[in-house]
């Protein structure tokens, strides 16, 4: 009996496969998909696809960008076309994701820079901001910065604002447009570090380059002078093609706090030397105080040497006891 009940379940089940598509080779629906070209097509959505492949779905959206496609819509195309496909997953949309490359308004300066240039010839000594540099427009993925062209440029003088339009592939001979807005600024170069330099060590003259930045941001603590720099050591750690203040630099240490010194004192023809103690670290040409080791009085002194330095007096030429020997 459980034979014939078995052979009768088998019998049906055969029957039902021969008359639909196989179950287990139906194609599944994607929950997602990304696309290279302009067209979605149903190989595009599904997995296991037997036939149907090149069936146009919609037109893929830009580079880049993403749109949905409900299931509901996939199962009336495909009925129309006898397409069997399973949805086991339940999905109710297929997100669509058109690949592409990213770039960013900022990396278009330079051609901006060339257009205005180009056009008014008084912008060329200018520095250019954009308005959101960080806005992104995308590219097909065998596209490049190179393919991407100013189309347009307009520009006022007076309020030193510009409005460029760029021109981009986006498919086959297809291009689209983005407006990029922003202004000009006058700059200037000031000096900054090429390498890393450590605190202690004394910055050289190979050892500066230049930024440019705009001037109205240069306050009176920035560096504009390489002569500034020359002979100094930064007191903590520097970012390299960074401006650089005076409160980031300090003389190279070459008397310590608590460490003897030799005191030296000019006034005309007369010259005398005393031994005293540093009160506090000093730099060739840092006003520091000492102490009199004989007189135990603090005086300050002008630092012009390892362990020396030089009382402070009206002829005292602090520039020139600063000078690198």
């Amino acid at each position: 009996m459980i034979r014939l009940i078995y052979s009768g379940l088998f019998i049906l089940i055969l029957g039902w496969t021969a008359g639909t598509p196989d179950a287990f080779a139906l194609a599944e629906v994607k929950s997602s998909a990304t696309v290279s070209k302009s067209t979605v097509t149903l190989g595009d959505l599904f997995d296991n696809l037997d036939t149907g492949h090149d069936i146009w779905v919609m037109n893929a959206p830009a580079p880049g960008k993403r749109t949905t496609i409900s299931t509901r819509y996939l199962a009336n195309l495909t009925r129309q076309h006898n397409v069997y496909w399973r949805n086991s997953r339940a999905v109710q949309h297929v997100t669509v994701l058109r690949a592409g490359q990213s770039v960013k308004f900022a990396d278009l300066k330079p051609l901006i820079e060339k257009k205005l240039a180009e056009a008014y010839p008084d912008s060329r000594k200018q520095g250019v901001s954009l308005d959101n540099q960080n806005a992104a427009i995308y590219l097909p993925e065998d596209a490049s910065l190179g393919d991407i062209t100013i189309s347009a440029l307009t520009y006022s003088a007076r309020t030193r604002s510009f409005v460029a339009t760029a021109s981009l592939p986006v498919e086959d001979d297809k291009t689209a447009t983005a407006t990029i807005r922003g202004r000009t600024y006058a700059e200037s170069y000031v000096p900054t570090l090429n390498r890393t330099i450590l605190p202690g060590q004394t910055i050289r003259a190979r050892d500066i380059g230049w930024m440019s930045m705009p001037t109205l941001r240069i306050g009176r603590n920035i560096i504009r002078d390489k002569d500034q720099l020359v002979g100094m050591t930064p007191r903590r750690g520097l970012n390299t093609a960074t401006p650089i203040k005076l409160s980031d630099l300090q003389r190279p240490q070459i008397i310590s706090r608590g460490k003897p010194v030799t005191i030296l004192f000019k006034s005309g023809k007369i010259t005398l030397t005393a031994i005293g103690k540093a009160v506090e670290n000093g730099g060739r040409g840092d006003v520091i105080r000492v102490i009199n080791a004989k007189s135990h009085k603090t005086i300050e002194a002008v630092v012009t040497g390892p362990n020396q330095v030089q009382v402070l007096t009206a002829r005292t030429d602090i520039a020139q006891l600063a000078g690198t020997p």
